[in-house]
């Protein structure tokens, strides 16, 4: 297994557990907090919805109907929020909370007397404020008892346009209407109950609504308006040639909430967006537009930009199903624009050049991953981090009839995240990638995960060996021990070791 990928992730969640051991410390001392005690009967997710409800009079099952169709409920309770940083989706709670054509999170945060920081790292506050912001709503429209007549205020909760806030509300009331049990990630093996409402009734007729003056580039995409104003620049002021880059994203929120956010918040823009499945393509913008993606506006002028519906930190990684979708997406971009297929030239927001830091026009970070995640100069402006550790490289670039490098993986093999391969380089100069026909199977830290094989193994089973350049001095080290900035405490990340041993087995 991975010792340096395994470090990393370690960091990450020691320092999750540390800053969670901090909330619950600053719980003990201060008295009750927004997330109560959950009764004998529910889960933590089970009393957010409650006491939400309790609080702002909307119905519970319509809250809960609201957070199934934000795919709110794999939020976890807390999370680290760098107020200096407020990603390109900022959201807050199950309702997802955001910066769209209706700004809920800073409604939200008015209404509870917090900040948006706040509201953003506690999920359970949140989601009260999610609950008074649809209350609000609610009466400004003449909401009531009957579920149905709270379709106009389910439209402005979504902060998308006129036909997406339509859509939005048609999927909330079919949520409805359908019920169902639907898996929350605090609660494990607790799923929420959501009873049927057979008595709302659906439109007769949909919407009459007018096609799309723009016409989408990749064929079956969603096409969002997107105004440009403050938020890109028309045209591609370096010419067309100087296109060479595609950037790879992830949102660090649902798609509704990263539609909304993308189509009306002021300095953020992409191309495109797939969601988490890899079901639905959208696009904001023509590709032949500079649109603000990366933080540096050189490489904005030379790349195209799309962000994948996901959170960086889940260990789950990304679905099979978005990657399949992102690279028929790239392999549609490339027939248009001179991109090469290298890790020079398809990167992640995290290669890109921190303009104050070095220049813009610096090449994207080479150094191995841990070293490049890990970097004040790159990230772009805001120092972003996606999309992650666990965005399988490799194997992505594989999939485009490209080519990764050793910087893209550790000196174990190390099975990808849907164990059909696993990847190692050999003394920082080897890339090896193996097929696991028969599934590959995660071993102790330090070790070789194991590819199993249909057929025979040999030596080095289904090894394809890949000479790689002189690495970079700077990333020889991927060994033991993990930055604790942020003032993570020894106590909190000891408490946390046996989480993270059971979390391993499991993968």
């Amino acid at each position: 297994a991975r010792p340096g990928a395994t470090r990393a992730n370690w960091c990450d969640v020691l320092r999750i557990a540390s800053t969670v051991a901090l909330f619950a410390a600053l719980a003990a001392c201060a008295g009750p907090t927004s997330d109560p005690a959950p009764g004998p009967a529910g889960g933590p997710v089970d009393t957010m919805l409650d006491t939400a409800a309790a609080e702002s009079g909307v119905p519970r099952d319509l809250l809960l109907a609201v957070a199934i169709e934000e795919s709110g409920l794999d939020l976890p309770a807390y999370r680290i929020v760098d107020p200096a940083d407020d990603d390109h989706v900022p959201i807050a709670g199950i309702l997802e909370l955001r910066h769209g054509k209706l700004d809920t999170l800073a409604l939200g945060a008015a209404l509870m007397g917090v900040t948006e920081t706040d509201l953003r790292a506690d999920t359970a506050l949140a989601t009260r404020a999610g609950g008074l912001v649809l209350a609000q709503l609610g009466r400004q429209t003449g909401a009531t008892e009957d579920l149905a007549s709270w379709r106009r205020a389910l439209e402005q909760l979504s902060g998308l346009d006129d036909a997406g806030a339509r859509a939005y509300a048609d999927r909330v009331i079919s949520h409805l209407r359908a019920g169902g049990t639907f898996p929350a990630r605090a609660q494990p093996g607790a799923p929420l109950e959501l009873s049927a409402h057979a008595e709302i009734t659906l439109p007769l007729v949909a919407a009459l609504v007018a096609p799309p003056a723009q016409t989408p580039e990749f064929p079956g995409a969603i096409w969002f308006t997107t105004s440009c104003t403050n938020k890109c620049t028309v045209g591609r002021p370096l010419g067309h040639a100087s296109v060479n880059k595609i950037v790879i994203h992830d949102t660090e929120g649902g798609w509704n909430a990263s539609v909304a956010t993308l189509q009306n918040d002021p300095g953020k823009s992409v191309h495109y967006i797939i969601d988490r499945d890899g079901s639905r393509v959208g696009q904001f913008r023509p590709e032949n537009d500079t649109t603000y993606h990366g933080g540096n506006f050189f490489y904005n002028e030379t790349s195209v930009g799309i962000e994948h519906v996901g959170v960086a930190a889940d260990p789950a990684g990304y679905a099979p199903a978005l990657y399949a979708k992102s690279r028929d997406l790239v392999k549609s971009i490339r027939t248009r624009w001179s991109v090469p297929l290298d890790r020079e030239h398809i990167i992640g927001h995290y290669q890109i050049p921190d303009g104050s830091k070095i220049s813009e026009g610096s090449a994207p970070c080479g150094a191995q991953l841990d070293t490049c995640e890990t970097s004040a100069s790159y990230g772009g402006a805001s120092n972003h981090r996606d999309p992650g550790y666990n965005w399988q490289w490799c194997q992505y670039m594989e999939s485009l009839g490209g080519t990764c490098n050793c910087n893209d993986a550790w000196n174990h093999f190390n099975c990808t995240t849907d164990l059909t391969e696993a990847v190692r380089c050999t003394n920082g100069t080897t890339l090896e990638i193996q097929h696991c026909t028969a599934g590959c199977v995660v071993q102790a830290v330090g070790q070789d995960d194991v590819c199993n094989m249909t057929a025979a193994p040999g030596p080095t089973p289904d090894a394809e060996p890949m000479p790689q350049p002189d690495p970079d001095p700077a990333a020889a080290d991927d060994g033991g021990g993990c930055s604790t900035s942020g003032g993570a405490s020894p106590f909190g990340m000891l408490a946390a070791l046996g989480v993270v041993l059971l979390a391993r087995r499991r993968r």
